[in-house]
């Protein structure tokens, strides 16, 4: 049976899609902080929520229609949800300002955009991707503390931007 394997993998990422919605899984949205490029690329959560539904209701469809020899309409949703999935894929710019006003999930990430700059945001990642597994555990089951850590790291920037300018209006080279 193929269909096994696929609902097992299927029922894995669909919880760790709701891990990342719910707020306690940081680490992929906060990946997507330390990109560079003119277009910053916003994390939609939903988008590997509906995905992973839509595969788990075409293979527990099928398992089902297999098994008790009948059509199943859960197959048809499942079909709906992976489409919904491909064409907020393909049109991201279109579906970003839809997508914002109906889901704003997980609100760490939205609290944290709307406090902070893009570079703020790059280091705020790059500190998180050097962290021990541990503290990333704490931290992801903790918004506050989370948000405690990250001001010590935005003040380290801040700090870190005012030494360079220091530095250069007094002539120093760097």
């Amino acid at each position: 049976m193929v269909a096994i394997p696929v609902i097992l993998v299927s029922v894995i990422f669909l919880t760790r899609s709701v891990l990342i919605v719910i707020g306690w899984l940081k680490s992929p949205v906060i990946r997507t902080f330390e990109q560079y490029g003119d277009p910053e690329q916003v994390y939609m959560p939903l988008t590997g929520l509906l995905f992973w539904a839509g595969t788990l209701a075409i293979s527990l469809g099928v398992w089902v229609s297999i098994l008790a020899s009948l059509s199943f309409p859960l197959v048809l949703l499942g079909f709906l949800l992976v489409m919904t999935t491909l064409l907020i894929f393909q049109n991201p710019d279109r579906a970003a300002p839809w997508y914002y006003r109906i889901f704003r999930l997980p609100r760490w990430y939205h609290q944290l955009r709307e406090r902070t700059t893009r570079y703020e945001r790059r280091r705020i990642a790059y500190a998180w991707l050097r962290m021990p597994w541990r503290a990333q555990l704490t931290y992801n089951s903790d918004d506050r503390a989370f948000f405690i850590w990250a001001d010590y790291i935005i003040m380290g920037t801040v700090m870190d931007e005012e030494d360079a300018l220091f530095l250069n209006s007094r002539g120093d080279p760097t």
